[in-house]
């Protein structure tokens, strides 16, 4: 489960980029990251996908198209803030089959932002 910012293994930042999660051939999730690491990114879902499970998935990541599997590490159940009764899922996916080409220009654009931001 979730341990927290304090086992983290790389620099988050936050990059809201589009996503295509996809849990079955025929199923697929679109949203946005709200981080991401080399390692792995946080995404916000209406569905609840379970610890542990396998997913692939597609990153927008300014002009390159990043595909790659991860592995659900994390979920974190809250009520909407916005509509009674209606649940999201704050959910960690890590990077469990990426190219290390894609991991460095993950890593190189994070560099870039933190940069611009100190």
């Amino acid at each position: 489960m979730y341990e927290g910012i304090e086992k983290r293994k790389f620099i988050r930042a936050r990059f809201p980029c589009k996503i295509l999660i996809h849990n079955f051939p025929e199923h697929s999730i679109s949203t946005h990251t709200e981080n991401i690491s080399a390692g792995g990114v946080r995404v916000i879902i209406g569905e609840r996908m379970e610890a542990g499970s396998f997913v692939g998935m597609e990153i927008h990541l300014k002009e390159n198209k990043i595909s790659c599997q991860g592995k659900i590490v994390w979920v974190v159940d809250k009520k909407s803030p916005y509509r009674k009764g209606i649940l999201y899922h704050d959910t960690g996916i890590e990077f469990c089959e990426i190219s290390k080409e894609d991991r460095n220009a993950i890593n190189s654009i994070i560099e870039k932002m933190l940069c611009v931001e100190k």
